[in-house]
């Protein structure tokens, strides 16, 4: 590995998870490799959100050194940063080829998105619907440029399709192959840290994550609607709506994903009482992922419960909480809650991930959130559903009550 050079322009990469634990240890997964960072690496990675020459960045990280520990540290860190692959010389090229193996610049997403026929299809009717002759399109996140191309076919006049990870090679093949290269400019980077020549009539993006909101679609969506769009602007997807949806899980679920279930297994093979792990589990929040088309056979116990309801065009990013009540319709064990989302795709056109409307192709998981301390509901049976959404992630709790009464609470929207 070169030296770095005072001049040296360096890029952290997309896609990156980051795990920021009680002890503030930062690690860094990518490529399945586990890089720890020194108590400067978050600073490090905003330092370096694009490309920097190391100077200026160590100009803007110096307020945090404190003394030769502190600065060797920093070093250090940089440089193992880079030893990784997490930064990059950005005058090396693209800074992002090594990364995008277990990230979004990854054909296999792509590949898993495009066979999801019923989201893509869904999208594609909305641009048909939403695009009108002559239109500015902008197109953030484009993946391999699917809604670009449908954008232009729709008589856009132009549109600015945006990519950050190392898709945008292919990308840029797609719209050439599809002769709509001279209509649809292809702009490398964060719409975030991107300006365009014009502002635009439509907003594009799919960059909704299996929590729809992990992929920071607020934030995106805010900065977009205050420097790259015309007032008044029309955006696909135009609103999300999270949903809970109350369950009792089938017995396989039950033996496989919770603690009481296991507990008889697990002292018959190990000798240990695991006692005290199943009273944790039931303090502590815990959500595992599946196949939304997995669960449509499974007990509900109520109607979904609206979980939150965001205007894109007009929320902006920022801790969400919400409490609401609401009344069992089925008799059964409430067990565990199951979130999806809508989307408001067009005028005409909405998607959901309920599990009897997602197909078994879904490139979408839902989250299904345990509760083993709801107890057994009758129909006319109140609940509590309390949804909280904020830097951490998505947190799920249910309690009974005594009456049903809708209590409203926004924390922040």
């Amino acid at each position: 590995m070169t030296k770095v050079e005072a001049d040296t322009v360096l890029q952290r990469v997309p896609d990156l998870n980051i795990h920021l634990d009680s002890s503030n240890t930062l690690r860094i997964t990518m490529d399945g490799q586990v890089i720890g960072c020194g108590r400067h690496g978050l600073a490090i990675l905003d330092a370096f959100g694009r490309p920097t020459p190391l100077s200026e960045a160590l100009l803007r990280l110096h307020p945090r050194i404190g003394g030769l520990e502190d600065e060797r540290d920093l070093a250090d860190t940089i440089e193992a940063l880079r030893g990784a692959g997490i930064l990059q010389d950005a005058t090396r090229g693209t800074g992002i080829a090594r990364a995008d193996r277990g990230g979004f610049g990854s054909p296999k997403f792509h590949i898993a998105m495009l066979n999801d026929r019923s989201r893509t299809a869904a999208y594609l009717a909305a641009i048909g619907e939403v695009v009108r002759p002559g239109d500015v399109v902008v197109d953030i996140g484009t993946g391999t440029g699917v809604l670009a191309v449908a954008a232009a076919r729709a008589g856009a006049r132009h549109v600015y399709a945006i990519e950050a990870s190392g898709i945008a090679d292919v990308t840029r093949a797609v719209l050439a192959a599809n002769d709509v290269a001279d209509r649809v400019t292809l702009l490398r980077g964060w719409s975030t840290q991107l300006d365009l020549p014009e502002t635009a009539d439509v907003l594009v993006s799919e960059i909704i994550g299996d929590d729809p909101l992990e992929e920071n679609v607020l934030g995106v969506t805010g900065d977009a609607v205050v420097r790259l769009l015309k007032p008044r602007a029309r955006l696909v997807p135009a609103r999300l709506r999270i949903l809970g949806l109350p369950v009792a899980l089938p017995p396989e679920v039950q033996e496989e994903r919770t603690v009481p279930a296991n507990l008889r297994r697990w002292h018959s093979w190990y000798g240990i009482d695991f006692r005290p792990l199943a009273v944790a589990a039931e303090r502590l929040p815990y959500a595992f992922p599946i196949a939304p088309h997995a669960a449509r056979h499974w007990p509900s116990l109520s109607d979904p419960v609206v979980l939150a309801d965001l205007d894109l065009g007009t929320a902006r990013p920022g801790p969400l909480g919400r409490t609401v009540t609401a009344t069992a319709t089925a008799r059964g064990p409430l067990e565990a809650v199951l979130v999806f989302f809508e989307l408001e795709l067009g005028p005409t056109t909405r998607f959901s991930t309920h599990p009897l409307e997602a197909g078994p192709a879904s490139s979408w998981r839902s989250f299904v959130w345990l509760c083993p301390a709801a107890g057994d509901l009758a129909p006319g049976d109140p609940f509590a559903i309390t949804y909280a959404h904020d830097a951490t992630g998505p947190q799920i709790a249910v309690r009974r009550v005594s009456s049903v009464r809708d209590v409203d609470h926004r924390l922040l929207t």
